[in-house]
């Protein structure tokens, strides 16, 4: 019977496999199983940092949401930012993220939170509607970073050309592929897994980079 709980140390590993699912994803973000396990280990140890929230079916986690806690000096409250929320691809579509979701709501509002902010990619649409049915609404402010001190930074998106090793198709970043909905602009790296050669239907694992 699936149960939604505050994970603890020992759920580290599972929830950092989780990490490596979402950043696989991620435009920004990079797979490091030593951030992510280092990261996950002083959350849980350190309650009055945030927590995670994990969704646990047939004694496995298969789903994860974090509450990261700061202090709004506008609204004069404690408020919470919304992190690494996956659910395992398998379980997708079957209203555990959604479940998350209102747990961790329901939580921030028990313990008086005033606010709970998120980010998600621009051009993720699925993942704004969701957010959206769950009462967030998108803010006109715009995300600045600096990253300091890392040794595997944001990742670099590149304008360069990858070519179909299986029919020698060449896709351009500069033109996109607008008959698929990729619009001009748009890095390799960005577009979806999903998507395929337009001319021989071969999956995009098979292009290789034109240096």
């Amino acid at each position: 019977m699936p149960f939604i709980r505050t994970a603890v140390s020992s759920d580290v590993p599972r929830c950092s496999k989780l990490l490596e699912i979402l950043f696989s994803q991620e435009h920004e973000f990079t797979v490091d199983a030593e951030a992510q396990t280092k990261a996950l280990a002083i959350i849980t140890g350190n309650p009055e940092l945030g927590c995670i929230f994990v969704v646990e079916i047939n004694g496995i986690i298969e789903g994860m949401v974090m509450l990261l806690f700061t202090v709004s000096t506008f609204l004069g409250k404690k408020v919470a930012l919304l992190e690494d929320m996956v659910v395992a691809p398998e379980w997708r579509g079957k209203g555990f993220g959604s479940k998350l979701i209102n747990h961790a709501i329901k939580f921030a509002e028990s313990e008086g939170f005033g606010r709970i902010t998120l980010l998600t990619d621009r051009d993720n649409e699925t993942a704004q509607r969701f957010y959206k049915s769950k009462g967030f609404s998108q803010s006109e402010m715009v995300v600045f970073r600096k990253m300091l001190d890392l040794k595997q930074p944001l990742k670099q998106m590149t304008m360069n050309a990858w070519m179909c090793s299986e029919c020698g198709y060449v896709y351009d970043p500069a033109e996109g592929d607008i008959d698929n909905n990729i619009k001009a602009g748009t890095p390799f790296e960005r577009v979806t897994d999903e998507w395929a050669c337009p001319v021989c239907f071969a999956e995009k694992t098979t292009f290789e980079l034109l240096s």
